[in-house]
């Protein structure tokens, strides 16, 4: 088998296997919308800061007191978090085998628990188990449904108000037993989803270094070609030339957006500056390849007619 027949067998099997990607990926999402016996419930759980309700409505001089049942409150915390219906199945009251809960370790003591007023959110009935937990009556939660809950929390230990700087944040758990939920899932920040997608590559264009980009890299392009052709490179349509088509091309929509970058900068240059190490090795690289093709069609005689 010639080495040009083996190129083209490896190029039919990518296409093959990359166009069987979307079957793969329809059939796999009919499946987990319901085709499947028993579909695998996703929920997912964002815990957002704790906030010193005290602290902040209190100011110097003049320090907020709270009473609860005529016991005093020298601290509280609220703590909020947002439970969704992340899969593509219903959560339904029957396949709950133990109650959504909350809890805190001492000397934390649950205050109450409440939900958002909000009509956007799935309302809950909280119910309290003991000074250290709430448990919540199960609920219908449809694809996409979400539960905003508001946990008020206290630390027992803390007998003053100036101790409560020094004191550290309160951490609620939650829990629940539900039918095809391994557990709550929780959501990586928006940086590392970000970091996640990229793969450590990261291209910014807007403004007038897209059009610029664009416009640049068809006239890289548009020469690449000449010189190849004068250099005697492009023979015949077979895997070398086409290879060299390729490289050309994305020698040259590099080597532009490189040359973009230092025009026109983008939100990271205005921060940190022009990355050197990865911009300038493309416009190096562009320039010696165009040397070298100049130097080696100088003498072919379809050069010299231009």
């Amino acid at each position: 088998m010639s080495a040009e027949s083996g190129f083209w067998k490896v190029i039919t099997l990518m296409v093959i296997l990359l166009t069987a990607v979307i079957p793969a990926y329809v059939a796999y999402d009919l499946y987990s919308r319901g085709s499947a016996p028993a579909p695998e419930k996703r929920v997912e759980l964002l815990r957002l800061p704790p906030l010193n309700a005290l602290w902040d409505i209190s100011t110097e001089g003049n320090k907020v007191k709270l009473t609860l049942n005529e016991q005093p409150l020298d601290n509280l915390f609220t703590v909020q978090a947002m439970i969704k219906n992340m899969g593509s199945v219903p959560i339904l009251p029957s396949d709950y085998y133990e109650k959504l809960s909350v809890s805190v370790q001492e000397p934390w003591k649950i205050v109450n628990v409440d939900n958002s007023f909000s009509k956007a959110f799935v309302q809950l009935h909280w119910k309290r188990v003991d000074d250290a937990k709430f448990e919540a009556e199960p609920a219908l939660l449809n694809p996409g449904d979400i539960v905003y809950t508001k946990v008020y929390v206290t630390n027992t230990k803390l007998g003053s108000f100036s101790a409560l700087e020094k004191s550290n944040e309160p951490q609620v758990a939650w829990s629940a037993r539900i039918v095809n939920l391994r557990a709550f899932s929780e959501p990586p920040s928006i940086l590392e989803r970000v970091q996640r997608k990229q793969f450590g590559i990261q291209v910014e264009l807007s403004g007038w270094a897209l059009p610029f980009t664009l416009v640049t890299a068809l006239l890289f392009q548009a020469l690449y070609l000449h010189l190849l052709s004068c250099a005697g490179f492009l023979r015949g349509w077979n895997w070398h030339t086409i290879a060299l088509i390729l490289c050309a091309s994305l020698l040259g929509f590099a080597a532009a957006e490189s040359i973009a970058t230092y025009l026109f900068g983008n939100l990271r240059t205005e921060m940190f500056g022009v990355d050197h190490w990865v911009n300038a090795p493309w416009i190096i690289i562009h320039i010696l390849v165009l040397w070298l093709l100049f130097w080696r069609g100088r003498k072919a005689p379809a050069c010299r007619a231009n």
